[in-house]
């Protein structure tokens, strides 16, 4: 009977381990952060997402799922960096990034929403 216990409780313990050890080191895993913007009719719904060195993915928002549409091509950043999202219509957007110190690394991308 007591085995039975113990073992529940490792059980448990260990599970516990588990979600705790999976939670720390997801930023490794996924996104560290996202933003979320609805254009201006609100049909569509995209997120902007950035991993560790601050790589911006791009996903249309779903109903079970995002679907991702668009990758960043370049390297990534080593400081904190966030880029801008204009919508030019309502299937497209315009996604930038102004350097404050020097205008030759500003980038511009134009991202069609299907």
């Amino acid at each position: 009977m007591k085995r039975k216990y113990i073992k529940y409780i490792i059980l448990s313990i260990l599970l516990l381990f588990i979600i705790f050890l999976y939670r720390s080191c997801y930023p490794f895993f996924g996104y560290v952060e996202e933003e979320v913007y609805t254009s201006p009719e609100g049909s569509n719904t995209i997120i902007v997402k950035y991993d560790l060195v601050c790589r911006p993915d791009v996903f249309k928002k779903g109903f079970l799922w995002d679907k991702k549409i668009w990758d960043y091509p370049n390297s990534g950043f080593m400081e904190t960096v966030h880029f801008g999202v204009e919508w030019v219509s309502e299937n497209e957007i315009l996604l930038t990034y102004e350097d404050i110190r020097n205008s030759e690394y500003d980038e511009e991308y134009d991202i069609i929403i299907p």
